[in-house]
């Protein structure tokens, strides 16, 4: 009998109704995904639905007698939920005093562990990667402070097996066992992430092949005019060997014009090496990712300037290319994004133009900066324009207006998700007929580049005093490029070169006498890394004088390597100047 008026449905209805509520939001939650976010606010409301009991109870004097059975079956309930949270399909971690107190098993899956104690016996922040540990410590300082929850964020964690995870993770702030935590509902975007990747080297390689033939005239032709001087100057010189050596020293003023005429075409051959090197340089910071995902200041004028080069053979049978460069701010962005972004744009731009009508066909673009301080870029052409019923889903995946074969249709989706990333904000009007005009907004750089991205010093920015020559190793598999580096900096200091990283090695253990070493990054068998590494071990001093070169950090080796060690390093190709520059830095530092 006592137990019939304990489930008295006058006072007990409030928590079936409200239960079977939760329960439907926890069912909408698994069909919809976040699980986790409806066991939260399932138990949360049957929290406020047990007061609400309680306070009925007590309204007609049984408040002691409700209190111990409401107890009992919140209690039930309680288990029943946070079992619920327990085999949630994402994680869900609390985290209270910096520690992890509570894990689920998909939290524990997910950062690859095998019980969830491998995560609280841990501090919070270990399991952040470094670049996102002050950020992370900042956002929760925040909240706890204010008591609101923070917005979502994509944070990287590291696995307990030296992998790496991306959650989404959502912040809410509750009591947990007598202190202040804050929950982290989270959903795991590891693979989203990795096939977004995927997808942009696809959107790069597939720009790549767009260009593949125009790049290889663009090429093809300065490397065309460099041979042919040279041939001239070589027969040149031949030539006019002969005939010092025939007429005698009395015929070496006669000959003296002969040789001034050949400044002209070595002249034009350094022009021919320079668009070359230009070229190679667009390509590498285009198709490598320029130091991976970092972020730095950047000029977008100059990363523009390098995507024109780039889509110029796209561009000129086409229309004109209009500049009008205003002063714009550096922007926070990572270099190769920037140029997938400009080039994917210029690319759409010519391709909206017939070929044929150049004089009466043009692609503006101008730079400057709005009124709240950030960069704007405007891109327009004067094509065929597009349709207002497809304007809307032009940054949709896989969408494309191009014939079959002439667009993977994920040109412009890559092109918002990169500039949304950074921040920024992409506009889009077209009129058919008229032409388009695409709008990018980026916000200023909030800091400067580091010293090791900050452009070459010339020779004249950093001294060495010259009272003696600096003894220099070069270090190169090349042989002629060895030979020629050699033959270069003779003039300033001792330079000796080693054309073998093993032999290298064993000279280095010999002789520390070196100032500064002069190594390339990547070579057959024993590589620059190697060499570092080694040094490192054995003669930490000598390893700080390593000034690598590099044709491309292609592997993955040696772009977490470059991203890691503080030492300087010179991309292929150079000229003396830079190289001059860097050497004295290196010999100063």
């Amino acid at each position: 009998m006592q137990a019939m008026k304990i489930l008295n449905s006058r006072y007990l209805s409030p928590l079936f109704v409200v239960g079977g509520l939760a329960a439907m939001v926890v069912l909408f939650g698994v069909v919809r995904g976040p699980m986790v976010a409806a066991g939260v606010l399932a138990l949360s409301v049957l929290g406020l639905a047990a007061g609400y009991a309680l306070r009925r109870a007590a309204s007609h004097g049984k408040a002691g007698t409700y209190t111990t059975r409401l107890a009992a079956v919140t209690a039930k309930a309680d288990e029943r939920l946070v079992s619920l949270v327990e085999v949630a399909p994402e994680p869900v971690l609390v985290c209270a005093s910096g520690r992890i107190v509570y894990a689920n098993r998909a939290a524990v899956d997910a950062l690859h562990c095998e019980s969830a104690e491998e995560l609280t016996t841990h501090e919070f922040f270990d399991l952040i990667e470094g670049k996102d540990r002050e950020f992370q410590a900042e956002r929760l300082r925040e909240m706890l402070s204010s008591g609101r929850p923070a917005p979502s964020a994509e944070v990287d964690f590291l696995c307990r097996d030296g992998s790496r995870a991306t959650l989404d993770v959502f912040y809410l702030i509750t009591e947990f066992q007598g202190e202040r935590a804050v929950v982290l509902l989270c959903r795991d975007v590891t693979e989203r992430k990795q096939l977004q990747g995927h997808l942009m080297l696809a959107d790069r390689l597939a720009s790549l092949g767009t260009l593949a033939a125009g790049v290889a005239h663009e090429i093809n032709n300065p490397l065309l005019y460099v041979s042919m001087n040279l041939e001239y100057v070589t027969s040149e010189v031949q030539r006019i060997s002969g005939q010092l050596t025939s007429g005698g020293a009395h015929k070496a003023a006669e000959l003296v014009p002969q040789l001034e005429a050949l400044d002209r075409p070595l002249h034009e051959a350094r022009e021919g090496a320079q668009r070359v090197k230009d070229i190679v340089r667009d390509l590498r910071s285009f198709s490598t990712g320029g130091g991976g995902e970092r972020v730095w200041p950047v000029d977008i004028c100059a990363i523009m300037e390098s995507a024109l080069r780039m889509a110029r053979n796209e561009i000129k049978y086409r229309a004109e290319v209009v500049r009008q460069y205003g002063e714009t701010p550096m922007v926070d962005a990572n270099e190769s994004r920037i140029a997938q972004v400009f080039l994917n744009l210029l690319i759409n731009a010519a391709q909206a133009i017939p070929e044929g009508n150049v004089p009466n066909n043009e692609i503006r673009i101008s730079t400057t900066t709005d009124r709240m301080g950030r960069a704007v870029v405007q891109i327009q052409d004067s094509g065929v324009g597009i349709p207002s019923e497809v304007l809307p889903r032009v940054f949709d995946p896989f969408f494309t207006t191009k014939a079959v074969g002439k667009g993977t249709g994920l040109g412009l989706a890559i092109v918002h998700r990169i500039v949304t990333a950074l921040k920024g904000e992409i506009y889009i009007e077209s009129q058919v007929g008229s032409g388009t005009t695409v709008r990018l907004i980026m916000p200023p750089a909030e800091g400067m580049p580091k010293a090791e991205e900050a452009k070459p010093l010339s020779p004249h920015d950093v001294g060495v005093p010259d009272e003696r020559r600096l003894r220099v190793l070069l270090i190169d598999d090349e042989t002629a490029l060895g030979t020629s580096l050699r033959r270069c900096i003779s003039r300033y200091w001792n330079a000796s070169f080693v054309n073998d990283g093993r032999q290298a090695l064993e000279l280095l253990r010999h002789d520390c006498g070196y100032d500064v070493i002069v190594c390339d990054l990547m070579m057959p068998e024993v590589t620059g890394m190697d060499i570092y590494e080694e040094l490192v071990q054995s003669k930490p001093d000598l390893s700080k004088r390593i000034l690598f070169m590099t044709g491309g950090a292609f592997t993955e080796r040696a772009r977490t390597f470059l991203d890691s060690v503080p030492n300087r390093h010179l991309d292929k190709p150079f000229d003396l100047a830079q190289l001059e520059a860097a050497v004295r830095s290196v010999a100063t530092n």
